[in-house]
Order: C-alpha cells, then structure tokens, then sequence
C-alpha cells in the first residue's frame, strides 16, 4: 500500500511587485512586521518579514516562489514522477536538500518543498517580534490563466482538498493555509491577494486608515489595496 500523503504546510513566500518598496511599507507600518537586514550587499528584495515560523519577501525581481513543507522528500519526489514530473533536487547540488518545481509544472509560481524539520528559508537572521501587527500569513490568491484547471491540478500535486471559496472562487486547502486561484487580468499572472490572521484586528486597521488606505472593515475582517494586491485582514484570537 503507498503511503499517506498529507498537505504540506506554508513556510514562506518570495513575490515580486511593481513598487516593492511601498508594500514593504504595508508590511512594516500597517501590519507592524519590522523588516530584516538584507542577506549580502547584492540582495535585490527590498524587504524579508518573519511570521512566527513563516517567511515573506517582497521582491522587484519577476518571479514568485512558495516555500512549502512536506512530512517526506523522498516520497514527495516519488509522487512527482507519478505524475510525469522532474523535480530539481538541491542536494545534488550539495545545498540544503529541497526540491523546486518549476512554474511552468504547476502551472501559476515556482514551489520549493522542504522536510517540515529543516530550519525556515529565510530565517537565518533570527525572529521578528510583530508585537500587536499581524500573527501570520494564512491564505494567498494567485491569478493563472486557467484557474479552474490549476486548483485541481495543485490538490493533485499536493495531496491537499479542493473547494472553494465564498466568492466562488477555486481554492486548495493547506495546513492552515488557504491558496485561491483567480483569472488572470490582461495577462498579469501572480499574487494578487495576502490574507492575514491577528489577535487584534483594531490596530492594524487604525494602521491602514493612518497611511491613507481606504478601509473595508467589519468585527471579524478587514481588506484594503496597496500597489494591486489586496490585503485581507481577519481576527484570529
């Protein structure tokens, strides 16, 4: 009998965006998630976030990666190739045993798999304390071009449950990580929306309001945009 596979976990996000600078501003004076100093003197993000045990980073650079975890590389790796897939393996490398899958693969952004043991991409650094800000990352939307058929394929890819969401949209559910697949408008692939979870959700709406954001707000959640992504915001006490 094969073995069971579970839903890998979220751990970190590497995104570009236009103005990568103004959404690290959201990060930091909104959200209240201070900034790490950059890796080496040639870094192009222009800001790396820490979540509790996830990752952000915002990037001008093309290109999105998600960084997730999975109980067992060797099994993963071997469920890829069920599915007619090669995945890159960075141990051959002799770097940090990871395997990357190609975005043209999964059909929406580049997905780098790790063992759930194995330290957090980005966070050699040492730990950001978000005080009152945002606790962590718990869902993402990605514009693709076909949706419908890329959720489905993901659920395939990650053993994890397709459905979908209050708006219709299509959507794979994670370990505590929602991602949701949006049509992709005039040809602009990628993240589209960041959903965040907090014990508080007052402040960080005071927050928004105070940088000039226009502020959709109720009891439990909160949405505003900032350089075209939408920033939805929930209570999580």
């Amino acid at each position: 009998m094969p073995p069971v596979l579970h839903p890998p976990c979220f751990r970190g996000l590497r995104f570009a965006a236009a103005d990568a600078a103004a959404v690290a501003s959201v990060f930091d004076k909104v959200l209240g998630i201070a900034a790490l100093p950059p890796r080496a003197a040639a870094d192009s993000s222009c800001g790396r976030f820490l979540l509790d045990d996830q990752w952000l980073e915002v990037r001008t650079a093309p290109g999105d990666t998600l960084d997730l975890g999975c109980d067992d590389l060797g099994t993963q790796r071997t469920h890829l190739r069920r599915l007619g897939i090669e995945a890159f393996d960075g141990s051959a490398l002799g770097c940090t045993p990871r395997l990357r899958v190609d975005a043209m693969d999964t059909g929406a952004c580049t997905v780098d798999l790790r063992e759930q043991a194995a330290p957090a991409g980005s966070a050699e650094a040492g730990r950001a304390t978000a005080g009152a800000g945002a606790d962590r990352l718990c869902g993402l939307e990605l514009a693709v071009r076909a949706p419908e058929r890329v959720a489905l394929h993901w659920a395939q890819l990650f053993h994890a449950r397709p459905s979908r969401d209050d708006g219709g949209l299509p959507r794979v559910a994670l370990a505590r990580f929602d991602l949701r697949f949006a049509l992709a408008a005039d040809g602009r692939t990628g993240v589209t929306a960041l959903e965040f979870a907090a014990a508080e959700l007052a402040p960080l709406v005071r927050n928004a309001s105070a940088q000039g954001f226009d502020v959709c707000a109720d009891a439990r959640r909160a949405a505003f945009c900032a350089q075209g992504i939408a920033f939805r915001l929930r209570s999580d006490p």
